[in-house]
């Protein structure tokens, strides 16, 4: 019995000292980069069904406007800016959907709980979420751009006279950065509502609603929060000197959700 209780203690001792070992040996614990996030979250926007039915989908509208253009085409050299506006029509209808579903899919699928034990960061999280939203939105667009490229060309061909790229650096940058500012406008009310549909909902039909009502109700003032034209003169490149116009209404319908959005999301409960 006496041996017992004096070889117990060095017995139980040991196990503890082999974890401190083992502890003090690991290499510290190193957060994600916040390209990886956006790596990750851009695998998350094309491994799903709904997202690849989605981009599937704005390519074949971007497809059958310019099928559409080809068979309606007009006498003349055929006008690179025509053809991208045709196809990019649909393009940029759809486009902020996927800003919308980066945002919700973590709360409609129920993952957010596996993601922010992951990465408990929630607004660097998030943040990767608005730049994956743009980044796949600008890849999208770019394949619009290689398409419209090619039927402004077989265009030409067709109609003996030839193709226009007259003013194809504006037209592609008013493109790029209309596409940019819609998709966070959509990926800032996602993050507002948390909810897919919803979202989607209100996105399209309370801009929509304003630019209908606005002008009856306040005239001419209805322009500093009209998104759409805000919008509009950002992609013909006049602001026909409407900047506080184009500026105050891109405060309100982009940077205001997107701020409350972050605010929300980093406090949203998680199940």
């Amino acid at each position: 019995m006496a041996v017992s209780e004096i070889t117990s203690p060095v017995v139980a001792a040991a196990p503890g000292k082999h974890r401190a070992a083992v502890a003090t040996s690991l290499p510290p614990a190193r957060g994600q980069s916040f390209l990886k996030l956006v790596t990750i979250e851009l695998r998350k926007s094309v491994n799903t069904r709904s997202g690849r039915f989605l981009i599937l989908g704005i390519l074949a509208l971007a497809l059958a406007a310019l099928t559409w253009q080809l068979t309606h085409m007009e006498d003349g050299k055929q006008a690179f800016e025509s053809y991208l506006g045709a196809a990019a029509t649909g393009v940029l209808l759809l486009l902020p959907v996927i800003g919308v579903m980066a945002m919700t899919s973590e709360w409609t699928q129920r993952t957010a709980l596996t993601t922010f034990t992951l990465s408990p960061r929630r607004i660097r999280v998030q943040l990767a979420k608005f730049a994956s939203a743009i980044v796949l939105s600008v890849v999208v667009l770019s394949a619009t751009v290689v398409l419209s490229l090619a039927g402004t060309a077989l265009g030409g061909s067709l109609s003996g006279d030839g193709a226009s790229y007259a003013g194809i650096g504006g037209s592609l940058a008013g493109a790029y950065l209309t596409t940019a500012l819609n998709v966070v406008m959509g990926a800032a009310f996602g993050a507002v509502i948390a909810q897919t549909a919803v979202a989607i909902l209100v996105f399209f039909v309370a801009p929509t609603a304003w630019s209908l009502a606005g002008p009856a109700l306040f005239k001419s003032n209805a322009d500093y929060l009209d998104v759409f034209g805000a919008f509009g003169r950002i992609s013909e490149r006049e602001l026909n000197g409407m900047v506080p116009q184009t500026l105050t209404a891109l405060a309100i319908w982009i940077v205001l959700p997107t701020i409350v959005g972050l605010w929300a999301s980093s406090r949203r409960e998680v199940k």
